[in-house]
């Protein structure tokens, strides 16, 4: 009876001219992303057993469709096995897990290494997504900002290692899958290993270590100039109100002293047919107790994870 009812809607809306009415509208698909660094493939020498079963049981608790995984490290089919997961082993760094069929896998060796970049398609109950696992190189390393300098002075200090040219090496074998982002949505998340613009901002420089600057940072630039929107930032546009705003991704120690950084670790996407709705940040120092969706879980890593739910129409 209802198919017979919502057929008359249509055909009645179709002779008067009017659109069908939203409540009829396809219903949108969610889809929740995961990006972590798992430290070692979860595989503490200070805490071996029970750091890799503090991440796989994270990993479980977090309900992600999607998981892009840094420092795989050898747990990968460990990692697929325990959650029931679609997987590729894209190198032995990164590692993508989906709730999803995986189509298609997208390796670039000839342009950048698949320690560094690749990803995969997913099928997502008739809908396409492309979804790419990212490291940038630990050097220079991002708790040893020169924040006592200019930010020309930071910037110059950034440009000295090589994560702009490995960015660059990505653009340029994405360059075909970005023409098709709006029929294809995109998803690239991981380890950047260096801080973002849209934190270190006039609002934020007498905060969180910045040292009384603001700095332009290049990778998070050169991101956003390829019209990839930062996920977390986009729904917590304010990381002068707190901590918990500002969502960093990595704990450091000053002499003893521990102190926060800021995001390293980001889940960016683009396409008109993808949009967040919700985006979390988590982190806690090496073998302290993460609260987590209601439970208390050993903490295994020396990367926060960000995790962002979209939709896709």
């Amino acid at each position: 009876m209802k198919k017979i009812i919502l057929y008359m809607a249509c055909i009645t809306a179709l002779l008067s001219g009017c659109s069908i009415p939203k409540q009829q509208e396809q219903h949108l698909q969610e889809l929740k992303v995961l990006s972590w660094n798992i430290w070692h493939g979860g595989h503490s020498k200070a805490y071996p057993e029970v750091s890799c079963k503090a991440a796989l049981n994270i990993l479980k608790k977090s309900e992600a469709d999607v998981i892009l995984m840094i420092e795989t490290y050898g747990c990968s089919d460990q990692v697929a096995d325990f959650l029931g997961y679609y997987h590729r082993l894209l190198s032995s760094n990164l590692s993508i897990y989906s709730r999803y069929p995986i189509v298609k896998t997208y390796t670039f060796p000839d342009s950048i290494s698949t320690f560094n970049f690749g990803g995969v398609e997913l099928d997502i109950n008739g809908k396409k997504v492309r979804v790419f696992d990212t490291w940038l190189h630990y050097l220079p390393d991002a708790t040893l900002v020169p924040t006592h300098l200019s930010e020309q002075e930071i910037l110059d200090w950034e440009n000295k290692g090589t994560r702009d040219e490995e960015l660059q090496h990505i653009f340029s074998v994405l360059k075909p899958y970005l023409a098709e982002s709006d029929s294809i949505p995109i998803i690239m998340g991981g380890d950047f290993n260096t801080h973002s613009h849209k934190d270190w901002t006039k609002a934020t420089k007498d905060l969180y270590n910045h040292g009384g600057v603001s700095v332009n940072w290049p990778i998070s630039k050169m991101m956003e100039a390829q019209h990839f929107k930062d996920s977390f930032r986009e729904l917590h546009p304010h990381p002068e109100k707190d901590i918990k705003e500002l969502g960093p991704t990595w704990y450091w120690d000053s002499k003893g002293e521990k102190k926060q950084s800021d995001r390293i670790d980001f889940i960016y996407y683009q396409g008109k047919k993808l949009n967040a709705i919700q985006s979390e940040s988590y982190n806690q120092s090496i073998g302290e107790e993460l609260n987590f969706y209601g439970e208390k879980f050993f903490y295994p890593s020396d990367h926060g994870f960000v995790m962002t739910t979209f939709t896709i129409e």
